[in-house]
């Protein structure tokens, strides 16, 4: 094969953490072998796509990421609030299939070095919570139903309740929908503003507009993760299409792009 790209990670400026051992990236669409809808770095093994191109894609990701594809943690994600704690017994969960993924399972969280953990996205957000102090993490699927459904802020309910403090946490928000992307019906937009508060909606078009990263935000905010330890990618996967895959900018058929992270030792 031709020399691997070396994929682009979420840039340091982009997220606030200053946590000795931490590492994270995010990938783009580039860089993989699958061609199509799925050109070329598709990660999920769930979209229809040849799964000998995905694992390919996979090891080339984490070949990029630094870390062992064979420890590799993931989640058959169902656009809900359920988390899972995952231990060194779960190595290698859902890292070259779909059927040993975690089930029905939306956030992962870890306190065990060397054991990465990654979500997939493909216009949904994708949340990082990590506590620089006990070296753990979470990581969240969330789409407006999940943003919604508060599981950034279930995460950091359940990171506190294993220990740590919320003073401590950072978070950042991968690229996903701009609001001008993510418009839904009155119903939902009065339901968002009601819940999570009036600045996460824009009713000033004729669909109100989510933005899902300001819906994130409060909800981590009120979970009391401070608001200068939040920090946004600002692109838009579905603006940006050529270098994201997106759901919706792809009529529904589209790869899936990975957040992973974990800490070393």
């Amino acid at each position: 094969m031709n020399e691997e790209p070396i994929l682009p990670s979420i840039q340091p400026s982009t997220l606030p953490f200053i946590a000795p051992g931490l590492r994270h990236i995010f990938s783009t669409r580039h860089g993989g072998v699958s061609e199509g809808a799925f050109a070329t770095l598709n990660l999920g093994y769930h979209v229809e796509d040849d799964p000998a191109r995905v694992t390919e894609n996979r090891r080339r990701f984490a070949a990029a990421a630094g870390f062992d594809l064979a420890a590799l943690v993931t989640a058959q994600q169902v656009h809900g609030t359920r988390l899972a704690w995952v231990r060194k017994t779960d190595r290698g969960r859902g890292a070259l299939d779909w059927e040993s993924a975690l089930p029905e399972t939306d956030g992962l969280l870890t306190i065990e070095p060397d054991v990465p953990v990654a979500i997939l996205v493909a216009d949904c957000a994708a949340v990082l919570i990590a506590d620089p102090v006990r070296r753990a993490l979470a990581l969240a699927h969330a789409g407006w139903r999940g943003a919604l459904g508060r599981i950034a802020s279930a995460a950091v309910r359940a990171l506190v309740e294993s220990g740590s403090h919320p003073e401590d946490l950072r978070a950042g928000i991968s690229p996903t929908l701009c609001p001008a992307c993510l418009e839904v019906s009155a119903e939902i937009g009065n339901t968002v503003a009601s819940e999570l508060g009036k600045e996460t909606v824009d009713f000033t078009h004729e669909k109100p507009q989510l933005r899902i990263h300001a819906m994130l935000a409060a909800d981590l905010a009120a979970a009391g993760v401070s608001p200068a330890q939040i920090a946004a990618h600002p692109d838009c996967t579905r603006c940006r299409n050529d270098k994201y895959f997106s759901h919706r900018g792809q009529n529904r058929r589209a790869g899936r792009l990975a957040l992973a992270a974990w800490f070393s030792r």
